[in-house]
């Protein structure tokens, strides 16, 4: 059931922010991204309060999506531009992508405090190799999300959002899973 909660958290603004961007927008998809960051931005805290009553604690993750929300997206509405609100995901694979290979170069897998919970007990090698891959992927996506602002309209960058970042990283974590399978450590099961 905490599992369904902490989606819902984390999706919950996400959809919320396309459906608004979705209402807001002419028949030619324009017009609905600023409304649709002012949205956004009421969501984002709502989704906050919301973890912190259900799940006691708000997650990492979600203060830095917040933080970047709210910065860029008060730059989009300020200065009415959806620029600022398109290259977010840019600076946040970016930012991801420097603290994980960063972390790689000296030894020290931070990737490994946010997923440490939700894996099987795995040797600290293996973790450097997920930071260092996953590094590398954020790298890729900033530079995709770049490629697809840039060169196409606001309709389909939104499109690619769902459905191309979330399959492209579902995708590459799964790609993940057999370097992950080799390296488990094997609990030793005592005689008794």
């Amino acid at each position: 059931m905490n599992q369904i909660i902490k989606l819902l958290i984390e999706l919950g603004p996400l959809i919320i922010f396309f459906y608004a961007n979705n209402h807001f927008s002419d028949e030619t998809g324009v017009g609905g991204l600023i409304p649709a960051t002012k949205i956004f931005m009421i969501a984002m805290p709502i989704s906050m309060i919301c973890s912190k009553i259900f799940l006691k604690k708000i997650a990492p993750m979600l203060w830095i999506s917040a933080g970047f929300i709210s910065v860029l997206g008060g730059l989009t509405i300020y200065f009415d531009s959806e620029i600022f609100i398109k290259i977010k995901p840019t600076i946040v694979y970016l930012l991801f992508s420097s603290i994980l290979l960063g972390g790689y170069a000296y030894g020290k897998p931070f990737i490994k405090t946010l997923f440490e919970a939700g894996l099987p007990p795995i040797k600290e090698i293996a973790w450097l190799k997920i930071s260092r891959n996953w590094g590398i992927y954020f790298i890729f996506a900033a530079m995709l999300n770049e490629y697809i602002w840039r060169n196409y309209s606001n309709a389909d960058w939104l499109w690619a959002k769902i459905w191309v970042f979330m399959p492209l990283s579902l995708i590459f974590a799964m790609s993940q899973m057999p370097l992950i399978m080799k390296h488990v450590i094997e609990e030793e099961v005592e005689d008794i």
